[in-house]
């Protein structure tokens, strides 16, 4: 009798469980909708953006812009370590940390400032020559562009002080609502992606190249910071949903298993109930 009371209670405890991923899996459906589609409408435009700024620089113009100057030293660095405010996001953050902390074996820099964007940043620091820069907790789930720029900002200002050599950023890349590609970007200083293609294609720039980049090079710098914080919400919100899927049809399947055994052990306890009765009425006969 107390097996089968134990079973009714693991399965309404299975079944709160799955009420409660269930209910989750549908919200987390939800804001993934809207963040993947706020991802994949503004990558083209991020895209085309860097593609002109690529242009531009491989023109031929004697360009000079402080946030194209290279270092030869790139003795110090600081990376941007964009996370998640909540766990139950499958290995989204776990991937991320551990493509954070390859990186940072094989990294030439000699002292690394860091960047937390959302609370679960928090748990990559932890060596020696790590060194914590500021702390972004209050962006909301779906960022907006004002709130990024604060990010950009202080990326900007600390190259242009002198303060660090080189920034990076690391953030779970948005691929698919199964996929997620643990990502380390460099941000600044800023260069071309061309490198020596030729292209046939002549531009003609208005005003001239040099103008040109005193406005886009901190417009792209921006712009490729809020990319990154929209990306990085469309792969936590895909990650929770197919979580709290997999989690409810784990629960569903723990349901069916517990009440397998629970039809079985009441059968076998009706099972000898009956020989009971039976064994004592053909002893009283």
């Amino acid at each position: 009798m107390s097996s089968l009371i134990a079973l009714r209670r693991r399965i309404r405890s299975a079944k709160n469980i799955s009420q409660i991923t269930k209910a989750m899996e549908m919200v987390s459906a939800s804001k993934m909708k809207k963040a993947q589609g706020q991802a994949l409408a503004t990558r083209p435009f991020s895209d085309k953006l860097e593609a002109i700024i690529d242009h531009i620089v491989s023109s031929g113009a004697t360009l000079r812009h402080p946030l194209m100057e290279i270092r030869s030293t790139r003795a110090k660095a600081m990376l941007i370590i964009v996370s998640t405010d909540k766990g139950l996001c499958g290995g989204l953050n776990v991937n991320l940390f551990k493509a954070v902390s390859d990186w940072a074996k094989n990294s030439p820099h000699k002292s690394l400032e860091i960047v937390h964007v959302r609370k679960k940043a928090k748990t990559t620091v932890g060596a020696k020559d790590w060194s914590l820069k500021a702390v972004f907790h209050d962006i909301g789930e779906t960022p907006t562009f004002e709130e990024t720029r604060a990010i950009a900002k202080l990326a900007m200002d600390s190259f242009l002080q002198g303060e660090v050599d080189e920034v990076y950023t690391a953030y779970p890349k948005f691929i698919s609502t199964l996929t997620s590609q643990p990502t380390i970007k460099k941000i600044l200083p800023v260069t071309s992606s061309l490198g020596q293609v030729q292209t046939n294609s002549e531009y003609l720039f208005e005003p001239t190249p040099a103008s040109l980049i005193q406005e886009l090079f901190p417009y792209m710098v921006e712009m490729s910071v809020y990319q990154i914080m929209i990306d990085s919400s469309a792969s936590e919100h895909s990650a929770r949903m197919v979580a709290m899927k997999n989690a409810s049809d784990n629960a569903l399947e723990l349901i069916g298993n517990l009440t397998l055994d629970y039809n079985q052990a009441r059968q076998s306890q009706v099972t000898s109930e009956l020989l009971d009765a039976t064994t004592a009425r053909m002893a009283l006969a």
